[in-house]
């Protein structure tokens, strides 16, 4: 699948010589393959956005207790949040149910879960509609905001993609999000592309916020992997 024009412009941003060609891309049976949940960490060099060049992010999964059959992780994101991770082990899909903003000391959390679905090939894309609430960690029966949203996501294809952790046939994955809660709306869009049996191994990302005419940001970060956990087969 060539790498569309909005995709290969948005991703410019990880720099040259990082997406390389196009390559046979597989179904997506199990996302787990793909996205690694751990445990362990995943170092990212930022090289583009706010903190270009000043730091490592990292990033580190940890299994919890299973939940109604299905596995749960939690993914830690640098210092600010920390995201509720779950599998169904029968479809292999891989949901995000709750997140924790750690800055602000608030929980999100998602209702329907937000869905990567398993069993997917090349080209496909799925839509759903969420209602988020929001309420201070530790309290999730005083909700504090309530709010919506939409959510589409899409498996681009696959690519051969250079870090500094090394080179590696990777899928891509998009991810456009629109949300509106309390005063505040949120648009975002992720790239992320994944290697079998690594993980993530680079991302883009862009979002805008907005609360009435108050406060506006944009910001965007790109970043690659530097390192990561090795396993044994």
């Amino acid at each position: 699948v060539p790498l569309p024009a909005k995709a290969a412009e948005d991703l410019a941003l990880l720099g040259d010589g990082v997406v390389g060609k196009a390559l046979p891309a597989p179904p997506i049976e199990d996302i787990r393959v793909w996205a690694s949940p751990g445990p362990g960490e995943w170092d990212y060099r930022i090289v583009a956005g706010d903190e270009d060049g000043e730091k490592v992010r990292t990033e580190s999964y940890e299994r919890l207790p299973d939940r109604n059959g299905h596995e749960i992780y939690a993914r830690t994101l640098g210092v600010e949040f920390v995201e509720h991770l779950g599998v169904d082990p029968e479809s292999g899909d891989f949901y995000t149910f709750v997140e924790d903003d750690v800055e602000l000391g608030y929980t999100s959390r998602f209702t329907p879960a937000i869905l990567w679905k398993g069993g997917t090939t090349a080209g496909a894309t799925w839509k759903h509609d969420i209602k988020i609430e929001a309420y201070k960690t530790g309290e999730p029966d005083d909700v504090k905001y309530s709010g919506s949203m939409t959510s589409e996501l899409r498996y681009v294809g696959a690519y051969e993609v250079t870090t500094p952790a090394g080179t590696f046939p990777a899928i891509l994955l998009h991810a456009e999000s629109d949300i509106e809660i309390g005063p505040a709306d949120v648009t975002d869009s992720m790239y992320a592309f994944y290697a079998k049996g690594i993980g993530k191994i680079a991302e883009v990302e862009a979002t805008r916020i907005s609360a009435l005419f108050i406060y506006h940001s944009k910001t965007k970060i790109a970043k690659v992997l530097e390192s990561y956990p090795k396993r044994e087969d």
